[in-house]
């Protein structure tokens, strides 16, 4: 199917932040235009990355693709800091993300109507403040992927002494450095000119924690479940975050004074990966959202 695919900065309330973006949107010719013409409002996502991501990794392209095929748009954004957006990341900023994604779905409702969000990893913790803040204004449906539940626990191998003993003497270390060009894929033109994402420090302060640490997922018990719809999935061969995480989100979900067991649906993928990596993996987790969308598309009357 054809594609038309735009890039540009979405402004936010922020001064020096702009948050570049991607909208995917089916193209059709005059014989397909016809054939899709029910499907013409079927509305776009909003696509999230993770801690240190960007929108143009496959996790990310291979959504946006599968929501082609489904005939339907979307926008993947690089939160601040992070990819080609400007401002500043941080290891706890959630909340800062929360709003980021805020911002995307009231500039994007100017033009489109904003069916959908699907975040990953810290994105996808992020996405589900945004959407306990925002309950009057948080698109039907939502997608999980990978969220981390208490954010106060680490991947076991993420820190090293050095780490640990230069935040105790100094209030912060180095961890890596992130961005940098983007890794094209097999039989893409590699002469291509793409802007490049810039080289960035990562520094994890002491107040980084303790803000990351101060942010309670049990706001999600605050989901305007009366009005959306929630899809939870994680891999159970995730080593970055637990699957006992994934089943935190969803009794947390259920004790909502206005659940709805049709309203959250909680899927475990064999054999998937924190980052979705493989081919396979990948298609295993689109099968899902596939499956849910099949189902809850027809509840939700869009």
């Amino acid at each position: 199917m054809k594609v038309e695919a735009t890039e540009f900065y979405i402004p936010t309330q922020e001064p020096g932040v702009k948050l570049h973006a991607r909208l995917m949107l089916p193209k059709h010719d005059h014989l397909e235009a016809m054939e899709a013409e029910k499907h013409s409002n079927r509305g776009i996502f909003i696509v999230c990355h993770g801690l240190l991501d960007t929108k143009d990794t496959s996790l990310f392209r291979s959504v946006q693709e599968y929501l082609i095929s489904k005939q339907f748009g979307s926008v993947a954004f690089d939160f601040r800091g992070n990819g080609r957006s400007t401002g500043i990341t941080g290891y706890g900023n959630y909340h800062k993300e929360a709003e980021d994604v805020a911002q995307v779905v009231e500039y994007m409702r100017k033009t489109h109507q904003v069916i959908g969000i699907l975040g990953h990893s810290k994105g996808a913790s992020s996405v589900l403040l945004y959407a306990a803040k925002h309950s009057t204004d948080c698109p039907p449906l939502v997608i999980s992927v990978s969220a981390r539940f208490w954010l106060g626990r680490d991947a076991s191998n993420r820190w090293k002494p050095h780490h640990l003993s230069a935040l105790e003497t100094e209030g912060k270390f180095f961890w890596r450095t992130f961005g940098g060009p983007r890794v094209k894929k097999e039989g893409e033109n590699k002469d291509s000119q793409e802007e490049t994402t810039p080289v960035r420090e990562y520094w994890i302060t002491r107040e980084d924690f303790e803000e990351r640490m101060a942010t309670d997922m049990d706001a999600v018990r605050e989901l305007p479940l009366h009005r959306t719809w929630v899809l939870n999935i994680a891999g159970d061969a995730d080593r970055v975050v637990p699957v006992e995480d994934l089943w935190a989100y969803d009794r947390t979900m259920r004790q909502s004074p206005v659940h709805s067991d049709a309203r959250v649906d909680t899927h475990v993928v064999p054999g998937g990966t924190h980052f979705w990596a493989s081919p396979e993996e990948r298609a295993h987790l689109l099968r899902i959202i596939d499956s849910w969308l099949d189902t809850v598309l027809p509840l939700s009357k869009l």
